[in-house]
C-alpha cells in the first residue's frame, strides 16, 4: 500500500481562509428564492435511515441512507444521472469535468477544480475538505462499503492540494477515464473539516486527521456519532451541509425525518420548497390508502395493485414508472467451510438453477410487464442498456424442467422431485456431483427472503415450487429489506460460516449509482471487495473486471466480463422490476423525469395552485 503523500500542513485550514477572505469569498451567501409548501415522500417500507455520515458501511448502504438522506446534505464530487438517463451530469456535480494525463512514469494523473460551494454555517468547501475526506478513508478504508483491495484509495500514489479550489490526484498506473468518472471520483465527498475534525463532542476542531492515529480517532467519533439514531437532528455535526437540505427532525422510532433548505446552496432552481419530509408506513397498503387519501404527495403504488391508479389519477395524481439501472436476482453463497459451498461452486448446478425459472413468466405474470431482464450484473432497463450485450439479453439457459433434471442425474444425484435429491456419485469426474461435495450431500438450502410487497413473496414462493420440480429444497427465513443487507454484509470470504446459503434481492436487488454508475464488477464481485455479498471469489472473474478498469476500450472489456458472468451465473440473475411506479400530486411539479440511480432531487419540485 502506497501512503498518500499529506502535502497540506496542519495550518492548510487558516491559510485557506486567510486567501479566501482576500478574494471576498468567505461568508457570500446565495439568496434562496421564495420558499413555499411542504412536500410529502414515502420512505420505503420497512427501510427507514437510521445513520448519517459519507462514508458509509456495508450494513448501511441503501436507498433510504444514501441518495435519499445523505446524498441530500452531503452530494459526493461528481454526480451521474441526466434528464433520466444513465448519463454524467456536470451541472449538478460539486466540481468541473476533471481532466486526465499521463506522467512520464505512466501513471494517469486526473486535476479536479471545485465550483463555488459554502457550508450552511457560511465557510466556503475548500480542497482541506477533500484532504480531510481522503485522509480518513485512507486511514478507515476497510471499513468503507466501496472498498475493493488493491483499488481506490489504495491505488492512489499522491495528492498534490494545488490551491484552495484545485487538486490533483496521482494513480499508480495508467486507468480508464471511464472507470474513474464513473466509479472512482465518485467516491470522494468533501467533508467539513473545520466542524468535524475531533475526537471527541466537548473536544476541540483540529487537525486531527492530518495523521493515521489521528484520522482513526475521529473516524471512530464520526461512526459513533451517526449510529446515535435519536440524535440525528439534533447533533450540530449533521447541521453544518453543503447540500441542498439540513435535517430538521428524525424520529428514531419510525425513521420519519423532515428537512429544511440550507440557505448556502446555490443552485438557482433550489428551495422553492419550505420543507420536505420522509414518511414511513408500516405496509404497502397503508402508503396506498395513504395515497388514496391524499395525504401523501409522493408515494408508490405495488405492483399487485395497479388496478388503484384510475383512482389515484381522479384524485389528481400523475403516474410514472421509475425505471432503474439495476440488477438482482438470488445471492449464492461462496463464503468457506459452509456445506453449499462445493454445491454452488459447479456449473452444472447453477446452470440447473436457470433452467428452471421461466424469466418471461415472471415478468409478465408477476411484474405485469413492468420489469426488464438481462442474464448478467450489466443492467438492460427497457430493452435499452447501453452496454448490454446479444447474449446478455437473452436467457442463457431456456426454462426446461427436463434440461435441469438431466444435469443433475448425468452428475451423479438422485433426483427426487418434490423431496430432497442427494449425491449418490461423489468424485472430480465429468459424470460425478464434483469437488469436495460428499456421498449423501443433500439439495436442501436455506433461503432469506423478504416480504415487504407482495411480487417479492411471490417471486421466491416461485423458486420454491420451482426448484421442489427436481429436489432442491429451500427452507425459509423472511427478514426486512434493511435486513438482507446486514445479513449478506455479515458474510464475507474469510467467514467461517454465514447465516444462509441463498438470499433473494428483489426490493435489496443492486442499483447501480452511489457511487459505481458504470456497470463494473469491483465493489461486488471482485474477491475480497466489502461488498462482494457472495464472498466470491474465481480468478478468471477478477482479470475481467480488473481489465475493465485499466483497457483502452473500457467498453469492449465491459462486455467481455458481462459475457462471462452471463454464462456463468455465480449469481443466478432474475428480472428486475420497475423500482416503483410512482404517484404524485398533478399540481407538484419537477418530479420527473425520475434518475435510474434512484437519486431525488427535490430542489427542483415546486407546488402550483
Amino acid at each position: 500500500m502506497k501512503p498518500f503523500i499529506r502535502r497540506v500542513l496542519a495550518t492548510m485550514a487558516a491559510a485557506l481562509t486567510v486567501a479566501l477572505a482576500a478574494s471576498g469569498l468567505v461568508g457570500v451567501s446565495t439568496a434562496a428564492a421564495a420558499t413555499t409548501g411542504n412536500a410529502t415522500f414515502a420512505e420505503l417500507v420497512g427501510e427507514p435511515p437510521t445513520y448519517f455520515f459519507p462514508m458509509f458501511i456495508a450494513s448501511n448502504w441503501t436507498v433510504a441512507y444514501v441518495p435519499w438522506a445523505s446524498y441530500l446534505m452531503w452530494p459526493p464530487l461528481y454526480l451521474w444521472g441526466k434528464d433520466g438517463k444513465t448519463q454524467f451530469n456536470a451541472s449538478r456535480s460539486l466540481a468541473t469535468p476533471p481532466t486526465f494525463s499521463t506522467n512520464s512514469a505512466g501513471d494517469t494523473v486526473v486535476t479536479i477544480t471545485l465550483k463555488p460551494r459554502y457550508w450552511s454555517d457560511g465557510q466556503p468547501v475548500t480542497t482541506r475538505d477533500i484532504q480531510f475526506w481522503m485522509n480518513l478513508l485512507q486511514e478507515n478504508k476497510t471499513t468503507y462499503a466501496a472498498h475493493v483491495p488493491g483499488e481506490f484509495p489504495t491505488n492512489v500514489k499522491q495528492v498534490n492540494y494545488l490551491s484552495p479550489t484545485k487538486f490533483q490526484i496521482v494513480f499508480d498506473a495508467k486507468y480508464s477515464s471511464l472507470w474513474l468518472l464513473g466509479n472512482v471520483l465518485t467516491n470522494i465527498t468533501p467533508i467539513p473539516q473545520h466542524a468535524w475534525d475531533r475526537t471527541s463532542a466537548t473536544g476541540p476542531v483540529g487537525n486531527y486527521d492530518m495523521t493515521p492515529s489521528g484520522a482513526k480517532a475521529v473516524y471512530k467519533f464520526l461512526q459513533t456519532q451517526a449510529k446515535q439514531a435519536t440524535n440525528l437532528a439534533t447533533d450540530p455535526l449533521w447541521k453544518v451541509v453543503d447540500g441542498a437540505w439540513q435535517v430538521s427532525s428524525f424520529d428514531s422510532t419510525d425513521g420519519r425525518m423532515s428537512f429544511v433548505p440550507n440557505p448556502k446552496f446555490p443552485w438557482p432552481q433550489a428551495h422553492k420548497l419550505a420543507t420536505f419530509t420522509e414518511l414511513p408506513y408500516t405496509s404497502t397498503v397503508a402508503e396506498l390508502d395513504a395515497l388514496e387519501s391524499g395525504s401523501l404527495d409522493v408515494g408508490f403504488v405495488p405492483l399487485t395493485s395497479l388496478k388503484a391508479i384510475p383512482a389515484l389519477k381522479a384524485k389528481g395524481y400523475k403516474i410514472a414508472t421509475w425505471v432503474q439501472a439495476a440488477y438482482g436476482g438470488l445471492i449464492l453463497n461462496y463464503a468457506k467451510h459452509d456445506a453449499s459451498t462445493p454445491i454452488f461452486d459447479q456449473l452444472y448446478f447453477r446452470q440447473a438453477l436457470t433452467h428452471l425459472i421461466d424469466m418471461k413468466q415472471i415478468v409478465t405474470k408477476i411484474y405485469h410487464g413492468r420489469a426488464s431482464y438481462a442474464a448478467s450484473p450489466v443492467p438492460n432497463p427497457n430493452q435499452r442498456g447501453e452496454y448490454v450485450t446479444a447474449l446478455d439479453k437473452k436467457v442463457p439457459y431456456p426454462y426446461s424442467v427436463s434440461a435441469a433434471k438431466q444435469l443433475l442425474t448425468s452428475h451423479g444425484w438422485h433426483v427426487v422431485p418434490n423431496g430432497t435429491s442427494t449425491c449418490t456419485r461423489p468424485g472430480t469426474g465429468p459424470s460425478d456431483c464434483g469437488k469436495g461435495i460428499k456421498k449423501g450431500a443433500k439439495l436442501s438450502f436455506k433461503i432469506v427472503g423478504t416480504q415487504s410487497n407482495n411480487s417479492e413473496y411471490e417471486i421466491l414462493q416461485y423458486l420454491i415450487s420451482q426448484f421442489s420440480t427436481v429436489g432442491v429444497n429451500l427452507r425459509t427465513k423472511l427478514v426486512t429489506a434493511s435486513g438482507l443487507v446486514s445479513d449478506a454484509a455479515s458474510c464475507s470470504a474469510t467467514a467461517s460460516r454465514c447465516n444462509y446459503d441463498m438470499e433473494l434481492w428483489i426490493t435489496g436487488q443492486w442499483p447501480w449509482g452511489w457511487p459505481t454508475n458504470v456497470p463494473i464488477g469491483t465493489e461486488n464481485f471482485y474477491c475480497g471487495a466489502t461488498s462482494n455479498y457472495m464472498a466470491l471469489c474465481n480468478s478468471q472473474n477478477d482479470a475481467l473486471i480488473k481489465a475493465t478498469t485499466t483497457s483502452s476500450d473500457p467498453v469492449a472489456a465491459i462486455k467481455a466480463w458481462e459475457n462471462f458472468m452471463a454464462k456463468e451465473q455465480f449469481q443466478i440473475f432474475l428480472p428486475v422490476p420497475a423500482y416503483r411506479v410512482v404517484a404524485y400530486k398533478s399540481n407538484l411539479h419537477g418530479v420527473e423525469p425520475l434518475t435510474p440511480y434512484l437519486y431525488i432531487y427535490p430542489t427542483q419540485w415546486y407546488f402550483t395552485k
